[in-house]
């Protein structure tokens, strides 16, 4: 028993060390990795691109949209940092159909493996189809 767990360990640490258990990269979209026992998260894989013959006008030259997800323990992670809720958020009362010019920021904290935290921030140009 004390061999299993000391071999789980070092496999664990090992992990830690190299990164492995510190973010998952999505296209671009980081996150918090999977939880071993429960995993709840949404994120981003892609951003469409505009359809470039669609005219457009510009409603608001920046608008900024944050999400998180979290992972603790490396057994449960949890969050929403999808594109759909970066993009609602951004676009929030704003008369506004879509996000260009999208830049994609991320701050990862980590403590230990034990919370594991990744914060996701769109920004862009919101427009309106004409």
């Amino acid at each position: 028993m004390k061999h299993s767990l000391l071999t789980a360990a070092l496999v664990l640490g090992g992990l830690a060390m190299t990164g492995c258990v510190g973010l998952t990269q999505n296209n671009g979209f980081p996150s918090a990795p999977a939880g071993v026992i429960v995993a709840d998260m949404k994120v981003a894989s892609m951003v469409q691109e505009r359809d470039p013959g669609r005219a457009y006008k510009v409603v608001k030259e920046k608008v900024t949209a944050s999400a998180e997800s979290v992972c603790y323990l490396m057994l449960v992670s949890q969050g929403d940092v999808s594109y759909a809720t970066l993009k609602r958020k951004a676009l929030e009362g704003l008369d506004a159909d879509d996000v260009i010019n999208l830049e994609v920021d991320y701050q990862h904290n980590n403590l230990l493996g034990i919370i594991n935290k990744v914060t996701t921030t769109i920004t862009g140009t919101a427009i309106k189809y004409k």
